[in-house]
């Protein structure tokens, strides 16, 4: 008799057991909202493959996921800091995170945090862009880079190879020119946001210099690079007004023989152009400069306006996690923020063209952050405009930016 009570109470507490994490995905239901501006196919497709597989677990919660161009969101969350219309999970660029930290538009999520099993796996870079004054606000997502894509059919048509200094840049766009008259030989964003300081970056950085030193040699012969390119046809006008997905449709169609842009469009271009040859390399460096990038990427916080912290918890940490990270940035061409990635998937080894980023990524520096990083950003972004519109020199408008830029940081 005794023996039997004991396997009926070794029984109870083995349903009981299997009964806690039902019990548990049960008491978590209700509607999350979460905002981002991203703008591919292929990362509304793995958002909501994330969805889908979070909605397995927790079949009452229901994620209503919201897209938007990237200047509508910023715009939307300066005035939800202060109307509280906001979203329960917000994406931002990481250079911008502390502004809105600083805004109070992100919840203190550092008990969940600390208490988190995964948190040691982030790199320092991404997790201190989630940070401020040793609390955490938010989890890094997704890291990227700038590199230099090329149409191999189009270089090697104009005898060319490619460029891997800013003399033989200049040499490939005027025999590309010659070949191709009615094809830019490159394109890169230059518009009056955060996507043309961030395409101006690896110019600046290559040739010696600095965010802190936009007056530096090195920043006015990026900016005259980038005007001799617009008047000499190397590059089309409309740099100016096109952001990234512009300038990756203009190469996709063949308007472009080589493009500025980042990983991101790598599955992009093999969907929809999979007959066209292209390859990446490095973005050529100053001629006596270094190679150089910028780093890229997007974090995720929960709002202020949040009223159900531990659910927003789940679907955070969850989207976040080793591997729906790493399948997330595999899919769409960006690099996960984390040391445990290549344990489910050896994209950014196997594959060719993820190779090259994954090499430029020794090579990229963060842009911030900084609580008026975006006062900031749109000092260069602004500067660059002046000088290829020829309304400065390039001398001139990175001086005044440097005036302007340093009473902005301090």
């Amino acid at each position: 008799m005794k023996k039997m009570l004991t396997l009926l109470l070794a029984l109870c507490l083995c349903l009981g057991a299997f009964a806690a994490p039902a019990s548990a995905q049960e008491t978590l239901s209700g509607t999350l909202e979460f905002w981002h501006y991203w703008s591919a196919d292929s990362e509304f497709e793995n958002v909501d493959l994330v969805v889908e597989k979070f909605n397995e677990i927790y079949p009452d919660v229901e994620v209503v996921v919201t897209s938007f161009s990237r200047d509508e969101l910023m715009k939307l969350y300066t005035m939800g800091a202060v109307s509280g219309e906001l979203p329960d999970i917000a994406m931002m660029d990481n250079p911008e995170m502390n502004a809105f930290i600083k805004m109070g538009l992100c919840a203190d999520i550092t008990d969940y945090v600390t208490a988190w099993d995964q948190t040691s796996h982030y790199y320092e870079g991404p997790m201190l862009s989630c940070m401020d004054e040793g609390r955490y606000y938010g989890l890094p997502h997704n890291s990227n880079c700038l590199e230099l894509f090329y149409d191999v059919d189009m270089l090697e048509g104009a005898g060319c190879t490619p460029p891997t200094t800013w003399s033989e840049l200049m040499d490939v766009c005027a025999k590309l020119k010659e070949t191709y008259p009615n094809v830019y030989p490159i394109g890169f964003s230059a518009n009056n946001n955060e996507e043309g300081t961030f395409q101006f970056a690896p110019f600046m950085l290559s040739a010696g210099g600095s965010f802190d030193q936009l007056d530096s040699e090195g920043a006015i012969e990026a900016a005259a690079l980038w005007k001799d390119m617009i008047d000499l046809g190397y590059a089309p006008k409309d740099v100016m007004s096109w952001g990234q997905t512009e300038v990756n449709t203009q190469f996709a169609s063949g308007n472009l023989a080589m493009q500025v842009n980042g990983p991101w469009n790598i599955s992009g271009l093999r969907a929809d152009v999979p007959d066209k040859n292209w390859n990446v390399t490095l973005i050529p460096k100053a001629d006596d400069g270094v190679y150089a990038s910028v780093l890229g990427g997007e974090n995720l916080a929960i709002t202020s306006a949040c009223e159900n912290m531990d659910l927003a918890w789940a679907f955070l940490s969850f989207m976040c996690n080793g591997e729906n990270t790493a399948i997330f940035c595999a899919n769409v061409g960006k690099f996960a923020p984390r040391d445990d990635g290549n344990e489910y998937t050896d994209f950014w080894t196997s594959d060719p063209i993820s190779a090259v980023f994954a090499e430029g990524m020794q090579y990229a520096l963060p842009r911030g952050p900084h609580p008026r990083w975006s006062e900031f950003s749109a000092v260069v972004s602004n500067a660059v405009q002046e000088v290829l519109t020829g309304t400065k020199t390039p001398e001139q408008a990175m001086t005044d930016a440097q005036a302007a830029g340093s009473a902005i940081m301090g």
